[in-house]
C-alpha cells in the first residue's frame, strides 16, 4: 500500500505538470502553439526521469521545449533543472526565455542576474543594471534598487568582480549613503581596509545617524585593536540610533573584549547571541566564554554557529586559533 501510494502521488504530480502545460504559448505577438502529443510525451518522460533521479535528459528536453515554444513554464522548469545539474550556460539561455516572455517577471530577472554573475558575464550585467538604475531614478526608487544590487554583488565569487559591477553601475550616485556603505563593505571584502574607512568616514559626515556605517567603522577599529576610544564612541552612537540591532550589540561586546573587560564583553555578547545566534556572533561569544574558562559552554555556542554555516570565515579562524577540531563539532552536530 505504501509503495502504491508513493507511485500514485508521483503520477498525480506528473499529471499536474502536464495540465500546467496544457496550452503552450509563444510570444504574445505570435500565434498560440497548441500542445502536441509529442510534447505531452516529452513532458511526461522528463518528469518521470526527474522522479527517478536522472535529471540531465529532462533538463535538455525542457530546454528544447522552451526554445521551440517560448513558453514561460517550460523555460522556468528548464532553468530550475539546468541549475540543479550545474549547467549554468543552458540555465541562462532558458532564464532569458522565461524573462523575455513573462514581461520581466521579478523571479526571472533575478535568475538571469544571478546566472550572469556566476558565468562572469559582467558587461551584460552592468548594461542591464544601468538601464534599471535609470528607471529607478525616474521612479524615485534608487534605495530599493541599490539594496537589491548590493545583495547580488556580494555573492560574486571574486570580490573584485562585485566591486567592479557596483562601482560602474553607481558611478552617478557616489554620494548616496547606501552606495557609500555598500562600496565600503565591498572594499573591505577586497582587502582595502584604508579605502573602506575613508568611505565610512565620508558616509558618517553626510549622514551622522547611519547606524550601520557607525557600527562598521567602530567594529573595524575595535577588531584591529586600533583607536579603541574612537571605536567605543562610534559603536555607542550606533546603539543610540539602532539599540536593538544584534550586530551592533555584538560590536560593543567585541570592543570590550579588545579592551580586556571580559565581564562586560560577555554581557553584551550574550544578548547579541540570544537575539541572533549567527556564526559570527557565536564566534565572538564563544571566544569570550573560552577566555572566561567556560570552555564547554563555548563549544556549545560554536556548535550552534557551525551548524548554521560550516564555512563562516570568522568562526573557522576562531576555531583554528583555539585549536578546536572541526571534526569534533561535526560529530557533535550529527549526534544531536
Amino acid at each position: 500500500m505504501t509503495y502504491l501510494h508513493y507511485i500514485n502521488k508521483r503520477i498525480f504530480f506528473v499529471l499536474l505538470v502536464i495540465f500546467a502545460f496544457g496550452t503552450l504559448k509563444a510570444d504574445p505577438i505570435k500565434e498560440t502553439i497548441a500542445i502536441s502529443p509529442g510534447i505531452i510525451f516529452q513532458i511526461l518522460a522528463s518528469e518521470l526521469s526527474v522522479i527517478s533521479g536522472n535529471i540531465p535528459p529532462a533538463a535538455a528536453t525542457y530546454a528544447e521545449i522552451a526554445e521551440k515554444t517560448q513558453d514561460i513554464q517550460a523555460a522556468k522548469r528548464a532553468t530550475e533543472l539546468a541549475i540543479t545539474i550545474g549547467d549554468h550556460i543552458t540555465a541562462l539561455k532558458t532564464a532569458e526565455i522565461w524573462r523575455n516572455n513573462s514581461n520581466n517577471e521579478s523571479s526571472a530577472v533575478e535568475a538571469v542576474d544571478a546566472l550572469q554573475l556566476v558565468l562572469e558575464r559582467t558587461d551584460d550585467l552592468i548594461r542591464s543594471m544601468k538601464v534599471r538604475r535609470k528607471d529607478a531614478e525616474e521612479n524615485n526608487t534608487l534605495d530599493i534598487f541599490y539594496n537589491k544590487l548590493s545583495s547580488l554583488v556580494k555573492k560574486a565569487r571574486k570580490p573584485e568582480t562585485g566591486l567592479l559591477i557596483f562601482e560602474q553601475v553607481s558611478e552617478d550616485d557616489q554620494n548616496l549613503p547606501e552606495v557609500l556603505y555598500t562600496t565600503a563593505l565591498l572594499q573591505f571584502n577586497h582587502g582595502n581596509i584604508s579605502k573602506m574607512e575613508l568611505l565610512l568616514r565620508k558616509l558618517i559626515d553626510i549622514k551622522p545617524d547611519h547606524a550601520n556605517g557607525l557600527n562598521a567603522l567602530g567594529y573595524s577599529l575595535a577588531d584591529r585593536g586600533e583607536n579603541l576610544s574612537e571605536a567605543k564612541r562610534l559603536i555607542k552612537a550606533a546603539l543610540i540610533f539602532s539599540p536593538n540591532d544584534p550586530h551592533i550589540i555584538d560590536s560593543m561586546g567585541w570592543l570590550y573584549y579588545r579592551m580586556g573587560d571580559l565581564v562586560k564583553a560577555e554581557e553584551y555578547l550574550a544578548v547579541a547571541f540570544a537575539n541572533q545566534p549567527d556564526p559570527e556572533i557565536s564566534a565572538h561569544y564563544g571566544e569570550v566564554l573560552w577566555m572566561l574558562s567556560s570552555k564547554e559552554e563555548a563549544l556549545t555556542i560554536w556548535k550552534i554557529g557551525f551548524k548554521q554555516n560550516a564555512n563562516n570565515k570568522t568562526l573557522l579562524e576562531t576555531l583554528t586559533r583555539f585549536k578546536v577540531s572541526v571534526d569534533e563539532l561535526v560529530t557533535e552536530n550529527q549526534n544531536e
